[in-house]
């Protein structure tokens, strides 16, 4: 193989190129394919926390509606 490159003045043919393509471009997509998954994965975690921060926001607020009804319900009833 490298003969034959060599006599063709050191330019690879189609077919070098198509080996150099898969060797040195499958990695490439993959570094490519794995950096957008994980972007994904950190603005999916961002809303989710955020998410959980209103329902947190919404119980604690019902909790201390809850306990001041309780109050309201023990004093009228004394």
């Amino acid at each position: 193989m490298i003969h034959n490159i060599l006599a063709r003045g050191g330019f690879p043919g189609g077919w070098e190129w198509l080996v150099i393509l898969i060797v040195f471009g499958t990695p490439v997509v993959l570094i490519i394919l794995f950096a957008r998954l994980l972007l994904r994965n950190k603005r999916e975690n961002v809303r989710l926390r955020l998410e959980v921060g209103k329902l947190a926001d919404e119980l604690e607020r019902m909790r201390k509606q809850k306990g001041g009804e309780e109050k309201n319900s023990s004093d009228k009833s004394d």
